[in-house]
């Protein structure tokens, strides 16, 4: 969650929330207009519905939400709100302090206002389920591995390669897809390590065919995600 978003301070900590809490509790009381949605990001998938606040006791919020979402609250004890009502086009981090998945119920505490950076990602992006084999020539050097997350316009690779001394950014990036072998013009833009694995981003730029198929693959997997995690909530 912490790669979606980021803390920003208007007043100071403790004003921030009661200025928050104040606005919750005008959208429940009907004064304002209940636009009241929860955001999540799951495997790199928006899951985002609208919530219903039940009550409202001291810093704490209780609110009723869909299946989907009660299951990711379970999962990461953190959600992030949304709201015309919330200034400067800002959104709200919250912990969640108790979640019922099967009742779809949760109380919500801590909020700070929030910078919600994924919102300005270009394409939708997806973790994928499985080995798919990438490989990227550029230069007759290689650098291999497997897919981590793909959207429209780039590629996440995991591996235990490092990049290649001099290893040109344009080249070639190859991967199997939906029993398809696809060849797209790449470009390597950064590597970070986490828990110990590289991975190495990429941006594509596939043909309308390609295109195409990706697509696909991408709505596929967001379909996936959401019905497991809605199979969560049972």
């Amino acid at each position: 969650m912490k790669e979606t978003y980021q803390l920003v301070s208007i007043k100071d900590g403790k004003q921030d929330m009661e200025d928050i809490l104040l606005i919750l509790k005008k959208i429940a009381a009907g004064s304002i207009r209940n636009d009241l949605k929860l955001l999540n990001y799951y495997q790199e998938v928006p899951v985002s519905y609208p919530a219903k606040i039940d009550k409202i006791d001291g810093d704490c919020v209780e609110v009723t939400v869909q299946p989907a979402q009660s299951a990711v609250l379970g999962l990461q004890k953190q959600t992030l709100l949304r709201s015309a009502a919330f200034p400067s086009g800002l959104g709200v981090h919250c912990f969640v302090e108790y979640v019922n998945v099967k009742n779809c119920f949760a109380v919500l505490g801590r909020f700070a206002y929030a910078s919600i950076r994924a919102e300005r990602r270009g394409a939708v992006r997806v973790n994928v389920d499985g080995l798919y084999p990438v490989s990227f020539m550029s230069d007759e050097q290689e650098l291999c591995g497997n897919l981590q997350d793909i959207s429209l316009t780039g590629i996440g690779m995991i591996s235990s390669q490092l990049v290649p001394a001099g290893l040109a950014a344009n080249g070639t990036l190859r991967l199997n897809l939906q029993n398809r072998t696809l060849s797209l013009p790449a470009e390597y833009i950064k590597t970070v390590t986490r828990d110990g694995q590289q991975i190495h981003a990429f941006s594509i730029m596939p043909d309308q065919q390609a295109d195409k198929l990706i697509a696909q693959f991408i709505y596929s997997r967001q379909v996936e995600i959401i019905r497991n995690l809605k199979d969560q909530s049972l």
